[in-house]
């Protein structure tokens, strides 16, 4: 199986190395970036082909030409120009995959040639460090084999929620971007505790060490968040005073309002 990454920011490139960590074959990875320096240095990096659109205008077009799968790793803006750019140069059982919040696979197919195999795909950024979530999509063309493929190509790095493609913006809202609600979370805790008289150092410390230690006790089998949160929340406690606080203040409506705004968003990016 052959692999070409379009594009090689941080969520491709997690993948790259995911795959790497994996025993995958350097010699069957191909890589596109805009720049010749970013080439250079990413082939260093991870060993692997990486062309430059700087000097070589039709690098898409070549890296794709062997490809099994083609992993459209673009903003969003960008990707339907992209995938039209790559559409004679694809082989026409290659599955195209995009990581792009928003567009559609009915977007996608439109720009590629008919019967071309189309994956949906929402990961996140805990991809770079082992524990990404990937939600995925698939469109009509694909096979049971395909969706294997590109689900193995994850496998590393994240894990693969499979699900229907009009449930894929509401899972992008709360695992795509909620490691940025985890690490707003955090700073708020550290400027309350600031707030409350604590050195600003020590109370970001303090909060990022707090919610790593509440991650890690989610990692235990069995692990439930309400049975946890009653297990700290005594009665008549201090914690619970807190939590009554989030209640009174409608912190789960501000949650569902933030989800909103966020599948709101990415219904836009489709259009």
């Amino acid at each position: 199986m052959h692999i070409s990454f379009i594009g090689l920011g941080h969520l491709n490139s997690a993948i790259v190395a995911g795959l790497l960590a994996d025993g995958f074959d350097r010699s069957k990875i191909t890589a596109t970036t805009f720049s010749a320096a970013s080439a250079e240095t990413r082939s260093a990096e991870f060993g692997i082909e990486v062309i430059a659109t700087q000097d070589n205008p039709q690098a898409n077009c070549d890296a794709v030409a062997d490809a099994d799968i083609v992993v459209l790793g673009v903003k969003p803006m960008h990707i339907v120009e992209t995938a039209a750019g790559l559409a004679t140069a694809l082989k026409p059982e290659a599955t195209v995959v995009s990581v792009a919040a928003g567009v559609t696979v009915a977007t996608l197919t439109a720009a590629l040639p008919t019967g071309q195999p189309v994956v949906r795909t929402m990961p996140n950024v805990a991809l770079t460090v082992g524990q990404g979530v990937v939600g995925m999509a698939r469109g009509a063309n694909v096979s049971d084999e395909q969706v294997a493929q590109v689900q193995s190509i994850f496998a590393e790095s994240g894990t693969v929620f499979p699900v229907p493609e009009e449930q894929l913006n509401a899972l992008a809202a709360v695992a795509g971007s909620g490691p940025g609600y985890v690490f707003r979370f955090v700073n708020a805790l550290a400027a309350a505790g600031t707030h409350l008289g604590l050195d600003a150092t020590d109370a970001h410390e303090l909060a990022r060490l707090t919610v790593v230690g509440a991650a890690t006790m989610l990692e235990l089998p069995d692990a439930d968040p309400t049975a946890l949160e009653n297990s700290i929340a005594t009665q008549g406690g201090t914690t619970e005073a807190a939590l009554q606080s989030f209640d009174a203040n409608g912190f789960n409506q501000l949650m569902i309002d933030a989800l909103r705004a966020n599948v709101a968003r990415s219904e836009e990016l489709g259009a």
